[in-house]
């Protein structure tokens, strides 16, 4: 708490002409960013359609069955501390016809199916396998911040000059991508198919092969970021809520886009063209747009917008791990919007689902190096709730889920719409809503349909969703 008082003292304290250095260098792709690998998918995958397994091949689904019960729908993985303060979430799912059953990390690493696993985040991965295969189930929520429930870092390597660079992306997409297609079979998707204890590892410029992984995830995977049992308990009773008190709310059917210019000289404004592309696509939500263009991109306007209530807020810019801002004609920035100022936000149970076209915003291993990367002289070493999760943990409202980018995020908008990166993928996003209302499957077919038009394992790697996987957008 000391910790979270001196940051939140210091972001407050952030000028309005901080250089924010990280987000510069994404931009124009140099200073140690390689350029990303974005193709045509020509891979045969197996991945989740319509709730059932399929071997996918671009726009060809074949769907197959893998022997299982039907004992669970919903696994819940947790320390084994938390449990006893998951049980109400668990009472509540089955409830709702949601069969649910959570179990502890020491089961989990002492369960047969696991100990072959070669570390925690190997073991938790073949405990899926088998609860896939044993129980049934199709949706996983990961309880735990990446100190209390490992996360896998995918690596991305290329040369720079006479040396190989490693750059690691924290994804759970990795927990979710159970199965690939190997010589007419279904085999396990171990991520690691050389097996020299590296995982996800792509090579940029050929220079050597790396992991053979299909990206498509096999079963539904959330997370919440709990640090401790207490932020558990609290979370589980916003889902509970949430879930129990939002069908028919006036709030739930209005939707936030927020957007300016995010790369001026570009051509097109990206964000407001984004904000447009997913106010068409939810038609039956009322928006609200918060743009540069329209002279009201400011926080002050975000925090009335949020305090008012929405079902979504969509963002489309440049984020940060402890906020975001964007651009109107110049490079000043605009619009910032910090963790901090979600410290004042009291809109209750009004709670949306947030989709950050942005990078950073979920950067799970968020610390104060970044901060001091940032120009911001904070003079201790700390980890912090990142931007993205700060808006679940929140006390007196804040957010029911969100997506964000674990690291940097790229995006090609142009006047015709997105065609690649985080913006495509929130395109897919919001198209897969019209499809259902489960937040899980909502994300999980916006990554499959996104692997299926372009190959671009960096973007679907660093977005995640953080919340539960069962939820019901908009209630019961």
């Amino acid at each position: 708490m000391k910790y979270m008082a001196i940051f939140i003292a210091v972001i407050f304290l952030i000028p309005s002409n901080i250089s924010m250095k990280k987000e510069e260098e994404i931009r124009w792709m140099k200073n140690g960013y390689p350029e990303i690998d974005i193709h045509e998918c020509n891979c045969i995958g197996v991945g989740l359609v319509d709730g059932k397994r399929a071997i996918i091949y671009k726009e060809e689904k074949n769907y197959y069955e893998v022997e299982t019960s039907s004992l669970y729908d919903f696994l819940i993985i947790s320390p084994d501390a938390w449990l006893d303060e998951l049980s109400a979430l668990r009472q509540h799912k089955e409830s709702n016809g949601i069969k649910t059953i959570a179990v502890g990390l020491n089961e989990v690493y002492a369960h047969p199916s696991a100990v072959q696993g070669r570390d925690d985040a190997e073991k938790i991965k073949y405990f899926i396998k088998n609860a896939i295969e044993e129980w049934g189930i199709k949706y996983v929520m990961l309880v735990g911040d990446i100190y209390h429930m490992p996360i896998r870092n995918a690596l991305h390597i290329w040369r720079d000059g006479t040396k190989l660079r490693e750059f690691p992306i924290p994804t759970d997409l990795y927990y979710a991508d159970i199965y690939r297609y190997e010589n007419g079979k279904i085999v396990f998707s171990s991520w690691d198919t050389n097996g020299n204890g590296k995982y996800g590892e792509e090579y940029k410029d050929g220079y050597t092969k790396g992991d053979i992984i299909d990206l498509y995830p096999d079963v539904y995977v959330g997370r919440i970021a709990c640090e401790n049992k207490a932020i558990v308990k609290h979370v589980v009773n916003k889902i509970i809520n949430y879930e129990s008190k939002t069908k028919g709310e006036d709030w739930f059917n209005r939707i936030v886009l927020v957007g300016g210019d995010t790369f001026p000289g570009w051509g097109v404004r990206e964000g407001e063209v984004m904000n447009e592309i997913v106010a068409q696509i939810m038609n039956d939500f009322e928006p609200y747009k918060i743009q540069y263009s329209l002279g009201n991109l400011n926080a002050l306007e975000i925090q009335k917008a949020l305090q008012k209530g929405c079902g979504f807020l969509y963002y489309s810019g440049h984020g940060f791990p402890y906020g975001w801002a964007t651009h109107g004609e110049s490079e000043a920035w605009i619009g910032r919007y910090f963790t901090p100022y979600i410290f004042t936000l009291f809109n209750g149970y009004r709670l949306p689902v947030i989709f950050f076209d942005a990078c950073l915003t979920a950067k799970l291993d968020f610390n104060s190096s970044d901060l001091r990367e940032d120009g911001v002289p904070i003079p201790f070493n700390a980890t912090f709730p990142c931007f993205a999760w700060y808006f679940i943990r929140h006390s007196y409202g804040g957010a029911i889920a969100t997506i964000g980018a674990t690291r940097v995020a790229f995006t090609g908008v142009d006047e015709n719409g997105p065609h690649w990166g985080a913006s495509y993928l929130a395109y897919k996003f919001f198209n897969e809503y019209r499809n259902t209302h489960i937040l899980g499957e909502v994300f999980a077919n916006a990554q499959i349909d996104y692997v299926s038009s372009v190959w671009d394992t960096w973007t679907i790697e660093e977005f995640i969703l953080l919340g539960d996987p069962t939820l019901k957008i908009g209630g019961y």
